[in-house]
């Protein structure tokens, strides 16, 4: 084998490898720029103030710093029917709280009421009472996850 073929047969190899990684780079940018782009779909509604989308996203950040500003900027915007909606879900969810632990002092053995007190108290931001009653419920019914 002459030294020309020597040559170019290393040059090849080196090419091949130098424009796979290049197209791999290509394809890593394009899809790095389209998933970039993505944006939530209740964040379009925020933005155009839907009241729906907006509670959803108070509810998403609810015990985050968060929260506290974006409240703010919603009472600055003069924002009332977003915030009034807030506190009505927030009421609702106090009274449905209540009623569990009503229901789970004449039936202390059902952990389906546990396990729904685990859940509005996880969507409330209470961990540790939510911990709590997943144990409560996991310790009558050892096959809930």
């Amino acid at each position: 084998m002459s030294a020309h073929a020597v040559f170019y047969k290393k040059l090849r190899a080196r090419s091949f490898f130098f424009y796979g990684f290049c197209l791999l780079y290509v394809v890593y940018v394009a899809f790095n720029i389209l998933y970039s782009q993505k944006y939530n779909t209740n964040m379009y509604g925020v933005m155009n103030g839907d009241v729906i989308s907006s509670t959803t996203y108070l509810k998403h950040i609810w015990g985050t710093p968060l929260f506290n500003l974006e409240v703010k900027n919603y009472a600055d915007e003069g924002r009332q029917d977003i915030l009034n909606k807030w506190r009505a879900i927030q009421s609702e969810n106090k009274r449905r709280i209540g009623n569990l632990e009503v229901a789970t002092k004449s039936h202390p053995y059902s952990p389906e009421l546990y396990y729904n007190l685990h859940l509005l108290y996880l969507e409330n931001g209470e961990n540790g009472k939510a911990l709590e009653n997943l144990s409560k419920a996991r310790q009558i019914d050892p096959s809930i996850k």
